[in-house]
């Protein structure tokens, strides 16, 4: 039988952080990188190491399994596969990354500097049609849970981080499917009071 060691998922049931992903938003990542057998993952965002934890714990079934993660600030090193690279992104070198294309990358910065980012790893083949982008805070907020962002009244929430759910939009007219997990105001309460949210970007390929 398959063990999946989720121990490292210790958020309160509410899951009422900010800052890192939230335990559900994990398992989700955590799955992805198992079903499709993901190796060399970048992330732009450390904060303080909850995401990276995660990441790793996925990739642990594979020996060649390796985690990068660019932060301007430090971050804790957690494995001998863990890379920290403590730098702007956009200086980022392929050597830094071993010049050899990601499995997936995930973006959680908030600066729209991303966007150069993935067109420098594009055209040095770092990022392929085969890569996974995800990103985070994509989720809308709702009153009276949160009431600070950008306010999308269609919606009566608040984008509370605007830059990754315009980089979606961007990816969308690129050419990549989006999944986004998401929310809306009827499905939170005090015992669950927000969901950040991610959506993942893959691109279209006809299937033959």
């Amino acid at each position: 039988m398959v063990y999946y060691d989720l121990s490292h998922l210790i958020q309160s049931e509410d899951q009422n952080v900010i800052g890192p992903i939230q335990d559900d938003e994990a398992l989700f990542l955590y799955s992805i990188v198992r079903c499709c057998r993901l190796e060399r993952i970048l992330e732009i965002g450390g904060l303080n190491g909850y995401s990276s934890k995660n990441f790793l714990e996925a990739l642990s079934f594979s020996k060649n399994g390796v985690l990068y993660t660019c932060d301007l600030n430090p971050v804790p090193i957690l494995t001998e596969n863990h890379k920290v690279l403590i730098k702007n992104a956009l200086d980022l070198t392929i050597d830094e990354l071993d010049n050899k294309p990601l499995d997936l990358v995930f973006f959680d910065c908030h600066d729209i500097i991303q966007m150069e980012i993935y067109h420098k790893l594009v055209d040095n083949n770092i990022i392929n049609d085969n890569t996974v982008l995800a990103l985070h805070d994509t989720n809308l907020h709702y009153p009276p849970f949160n009431t600070w962002g950008v306010y999308i009244e269609d919606e009566n929430g608040y984008a509370h981080q605007p830059v990754e759910r315009n980089m979606v939009n961007i990816f969308k007219n690129l050419g990549y499917d989006i999944f986004s997990i998401s929310t809306d105001s009827t499905k939170h309460t005090p015992d669950f009071p927000v969901r950040h949210g991610i959506t993942v970007c893959k691109k279209f390929k006809v299937l033959l």
